[in-house]
C-alpha cells in the first residue's frame, strides 16, 4: 500500500538514505529527472513548501519507491497485489513496473502542477469527518453543493472514516452541518480540493500529458481508485485522468483484497496513514508500515518466513472460491465435482512424495481449474485475473506468463 499527500512529513526517506546506497540513487535519479534537489526538498524544506501540491507529489513518490526498492533489496518482497491512495496509485504502477521511475516523477511532477493551477483562486479545502455515516454525508454535501460552490465526498476511506473536498464556503459549511450532528472534523493539510469537480480543467490537461507516455501491463495487480479493481495496461491512461476528479474508493479496494484472503499489507511510504486504515477497515488483516523501526523490524522476521503456497492446493482454493453459474447437474458433477477429485489426488500424491508439484502437474491442475471455471460458467476476464492471482501466490509467473 502506496500513501498520498496526507502522509508527507519533513525528514522523509531520511533515514532510509543514510543507511542505504540503493535509497541515494533513488533520490538522485528523482532529482535529475525533474531538476529538483529531491533530499533537499524532503530532508529540510519548510513543511509549507513541502505541502505545495506540485513539491510533495513528486517527493511522496519518491519517498515511496526508495522505501519499496530497499525492502525489496533486503528481503526479497514479492507482493502479490499493489494499492495507491490518491497519489500513491503512481508509486504502486511504479513498483509494479508498469511506468518507469524516471517518466513517474515527471508526470506527477507535471500533475501537481495541474492540479495547483486547476484550483486557482478557489481556496479549495479538503476535510476528513468521522462518527457519521456515509450516506449522511453524501446528503449533506448534496444539499449544501450550488454549480459555483461545490462540496463532494472525495475519499471513502473506511467505515470510520470519509472526506470531503471543494470549495472554501461550501465544505466549511458542510463541516458545521456534520459537527452539529456530532461529526469529528479535521482540515486536511493540502493546497487545493483533490477529487473533485475544481480538478476539472487539470484532467483535460492531464489527459494530453498522460498520452505522451505509455504504460505496460503490471507485474502484479494493482487497484483504480477510480474503480477499486485491477488495471489493464490499455485503461491506466484513462483512470488515471478520472482519477482528478473521481472519489478514492480505498475502502472498496480494501474489500477486494480481503476478497483475495490477503494475510499481510505493507504500508511502504511516509507514515502509517494506511496501516491505520486497514485496522479500520479489516482489524483481522495483519498490515504493518515500513516507516516504523518497530514494524519493520516485524516485517523482516514475518517475510523470513514466508512459504511459497503449493500450485495444485491454490488451484482448488480457487476452483471452491468461485460462484457457480451451471445449473446443469450433470455437467456439474462431470465438469466441476470429477476434476476438483482430481487435484485432491494429485495434490495426495504431492504431500505423500514430501515434494513440490512438477512442471507437467503444474500445467495439469491449470486445464483442471480451467474446466472448472468453464462450467461454472466465469466469465473469460475474471478467469485472466484469477489465473494471474495463481501464477503470484504460487510464484509461478516466468512458467506460465513466458
Amino acid at each position: 500500500m502506496f500513501p498520498g499527500q496526507g502522509s508527507i512529513y519533513v525528514g522523509m526517506g531520511k533515514k532510509l538514505c543514510e543507511n542505504h546506497e540503493l535509497a541515494r540513487r533513488t533520490f538522485e535519479e528523482a532529482s535529475d529527472a525533474i531538476s529538483v534537489d529531491m533530499k533537499k526538498l524532503c530532508f529540510t524544506a519548510d513543511l509549507k513548501e513541502l505541502t505545495k501540491t506540485e513539491n510533495s507529489q513528486p517527493a511522496i513518490l519518491t519517498a515511496s519507491v526508495a522505501a519499496y526498492r530497499v525492502l525489496q533489496e533486503t528481503t526479497g518482497f514479492r507482493p502479490h497485489y499493489f494499492a495507491g491512495h490518491s497519489l500513491g496509485e503512481f508509486s504502486a504502477l511504479t513498483c509494479a513496473k508498469a511506468i518507469d521511475f524516471a517518466d513517474a516523477v515527471t508526470l506527477v511532477k507535471k500533475r501537481g502542477e495541474l492540479m495547483r493551477d486547476a484550483s486557482g483562486d478557489s481556496q479549495g479545502l479538503m476535510t476528513a469527518v468521522g462518527k457519521v455515516p456515509k450516506q449522511k454525508i453524501i446528503d449533506i454535501c448534496s444539499e449544501i453543493s450550488a454549480s459555483d460552490s461545490v462540496v463532494c465526498v472525495s475519499n471513502y476511506n473506511s467505515l470510520k472514516q470519509n472526506v470531503i473536498s471543494g470549495h472554501k464556503d461550501a465544505v466549511i459549511a458542510a463541516e458545521k452541518r456534520l459537527a452539529d450532528l456530532g461529526a469529528s472534523v479535521k482540515r486536511l493539510n493540502v493546497s487545493a480540493a483533490f477529487h473533485s469537480p475544481l480538478m476539472q480543467p487539470a484532467l483535460e490537461q492531464f489527459k494530453i500529458v498522460l498520452n505522451e507516455y505509455s504504460f505496460r501491463q503490471p507485474e502484479g495487480i494493482v487497484l483504480s481508485n477510480v474503480t477499486a479493481r485491477p488495471h489493464t495496461a490499455d485503461q491506466i491512461a484513462e483512470r488515471m485522468a478520472q482519477q482528478l476528479v473521481s472519489p478514492v474508493r480505498w475502502q472498496e479496494s480494501m474489500e477486494y483484497l480481503k476478497e483475495q484472503k490477503i494475510r499481510l499489507a505493507v504500508d511502504v511510504g511516509p507514515g502509517k496513514v494506511l496501516r491505520n486504515l486497514m485496522f479500520d477497515n479489516f482489524p483481522n488483516v495483519k498490515a504493518l508500515t515500513y516507516d516504523a523501526s518497530d514494524d519493520a523490524n516485524e516485517l523482516i522476521k514475518l517475510l523470513e518466513n514466508e512459504k511459497t503456497i503449493p500450485f495444485i492446493s491454490r488451484c482448488m482454493g480457487l476452483a471452491v472460491a468461485t460462484k457457480n453459474l451451471c445449473n446443469d447437474a450433470q455437467v456439474y458433477e462431470a465438469n466441476v465435482v470429477e476434476p476438483y477429485r482430481q487435484l485432491q489426488l494429485m495434490q495426495e500424491t504431492v504431500d505423500a512424495e514430501n515434494r513440490g508439484a512438477s512442471e507437467d502437474e503444474m500445467r495439469r491442475a491449470k486445464q483442471l481449474l480451467l474446466q472448472i471455471f468453464n462450467a461454472k460458467k466465469v466469465p473469460a476476464n475474471e478467469q485472466e485475473e484469477r489465473l494471474q492471482r495463481l501464477y503470484l501466490d504460487t510464484e509461478t509467473e516466468s512458467l506460465f506468463n513466458a
